[in-house]
């Protein structure tokens, strides 16, 4: 069955009327920053003679390569060069079965490896972390940040990669690096 809205025209009129004075607040403001007059903003340099014009131009912002992207990059070249070559081990039809089945294990453990890691280095990218970069091993990890960690920053780190990883908080290690630029 079809439903059909009846308009009351007060609740209409209202409506238009709330919409049409946000669309004139709105115009005011956006043209109230455009009337700025040159004529008035007269400084006391100029009356005195001395004019100065002031050349604004177009900045362009780029993100400059760190020693942690281009790490971040070379580790990416080298892990896809590990799952390809497990991945022909593992779906080879030559492979013997034995061998076949490890390889699909280590792929599998490879990339829950890289998950993990990922996984962290998303979370610490989301604490404000940027440019973290972390290293899991079997029993140890590390954490690298380039910044310059106080004491309960460290901790915070380490508390979150524990709880992630369940590696022990002896195993965790984290460095603190400033980039110099």
């Amino acid at each position: 069955m079809a439903k059909f809205y009846v308009f009351r025209g007060r609740k209409v009129l209202w409506n238009l009327f709330v919409v049409a004075l946000l669309i004139v607040a709105l115009m005011y403001i956006f043209s109230a920053g455009d009337e700025f007059d040159v004529d008035s903003a007269v400084t006391s340099e100029e009356e005195e003679g001395l004019s100065q014009v002031v050349v604004v131009e177009p900045v362009t912002v780029r993100t400059i390569p760190t020693k942690f992207a281009e790490y971040k990059l070379e580790r990416e070249r080298m892990r896809s060069r590990q799952v390809e070559l497990l991945q022909n081990l593992a779906y080879d039809g030559h492979t013997e079965g034995e061998r076949k089945a490890q390889a699909q294990a280590d792929l599998q453990k490879f990339i829950e490896k890289i998950s993990r890691e990922t996984d962290i280095e998303n979370l610490l990218k989301a604490q404000g972390y940027l440019d973290a970069l972390v290293l899991l091993d079997q029993e140890t990890i590390t954490v690298v940040v380039p910044v310059t960690l106080m004491r309960d920053e460290a901790a915070r780190i380490g508390e979150l990669v524990h709880r992630l990883t369940g590696i022990r908080l002896e195993g965790v290690t984290i460095v603190d690096e400033t980039i110099g630029v």
